[in-house]
């Protein structure tokens, strides 16, 4: 009795197995991402570009002391943008300890590699351009680059 029920099981693994490979090759196609931020004209020359794309995933690009920033991998469509650019001198007053536990993390995070403009060219942006959800920044991404502008006012 065994024996006859293989046959079946065999062919339903076989129907699945039809039905799923070519749906696991059938993902959206992806796009880079490349801009320049500027606030009334002048660069923006520290932060990070904060998208959601059309997958509802959040997506980075650091932003470059000459205001460009790149974001790899984003799928196509439409895009939501944000801007957060905090002031790279700001030190929290936090205990030695726990400073430590945070630059660890920010290593690991990979944000221990944003250049830091000199002193004196970093300035304040409104933070109403911080949530990619309530900027009014938006954009679409094709493939293989989207180039978009950030130009804030």
């Amino acid at each position: 009795m065994m024996w006859s029920r293989i046959p079946a099981r065999s062919v339903r693994l076989l129907v699945v197995v039809a039905l799923v490979v070519p749906v696991v090759g059938c993902g959206k196609p992806h796009g880079d991402v490349a801009g320049r931020v500027t606030y009334r004209g002048r660069p923006v020359v520290y932060g990070t570009v904060n998208a959601i794309g059309s997958d509802q995933m959040t997506y980075y690009g650091t932003i470059q002391t000459d205001g460009t920033f790149t974001i790899r991998n984003v799928p196509v469509g439409p895009l939501r943008l944000g801007i957060y650019s905090p002031d790279p001198y700001y030190e929290l007053p936090v205990p030695p300890a726990v400073k430590v536990r945070l630059e660890e993390a920010r290593r690991a995070a990979g944000a221990d590699n944003m250049p830091k403009p000199p002193k004196g060219q970093w300035f304040k942006i409104p933070p109403k351009y911080t949530d990619p959800m309530s900027s009014t920044l938006t954009g679409v991404v094709t493939a293989p680059l989207a180039n978009i502008d950030c130009n804030l006012d």
